[in-house]
């Protein structure tokens, strides 16, 4: 893959075409973080989208993040300047993880970043006592579970269970 395409990509999904490179440890490949990139939102996208939240959350929002990718949502929300005082992120992919992570500590976020690597760990005690514990979640933002839509990891065809959690999750009403 041409570094020129790549670069194409990342600025057009994330406007300064550097976000998995800025973001990412020693020893991810480029090769990985072109990936993460297939299954991303536009930011500036859901930037225009969740921009109403600004004056209604001036101190801040906890994010349900599902499926979280690279960040995308999260990414949105840190260019609006809204606060993130909690964010509950759900992603198996561990490259993913990393770039999101990554971005998290660089742009010295405040608020509290608890990861889960696979939807079937946030059970409804564990989410339950996430909201006792920080007073619920303002927002609730996912990607897809598209890897085995996209054919990213080799496989064709949707994984009905972790696109059935998807579905559970989001209609629960949080």
């Amino acid at each position: 893959m041409s570094v020129c395409v790549f670069s194409l990509q990342e600025n057009t999904l994330y406007s300064d075409g550097h976000h998995c490179e800025k973001y990412v440890l020693i020893g991810e490949s480029r090769r990985d973080r072109y990936k993460s990139l297939g299954n991303s939102f536009q930011v500036d996208t859901v930037a225009y989208h969740l921009s109403v939240l600004r004056p209604l959350y001036p101190k801040g929002v906890n994010v349900l993040s599902l499926f979280t990718g690279i960040g995308g949502g999260e990414v949105a929300l840190h260019r609006l300047q809204i606060p993130m005082k909690l964010v509950v992120s759900v992603e198996i992919s561990e490259v993913n993880r990393n770039i999101f992570r990554s971005f998290w500590e660089h742009t010295n976020q405040r608020g509290v970043l608890i990861e889960f690597t696979d939807v079937e760990e946030l059970d409804d005690q564990k989410i339950e006592r996430l909201m006792d514990q920080y007073g619920g979640f303002d927002l609730v933002i996912g990607g897809s579970p598209c890897n085995n839509l996209a054919g990213a990891n080799g496989l064709v065809g949707a994984d009905l269970k972790e696109t059935s959690h998807h579905c559970s999750m989001t209609t629960a009403g949080f």
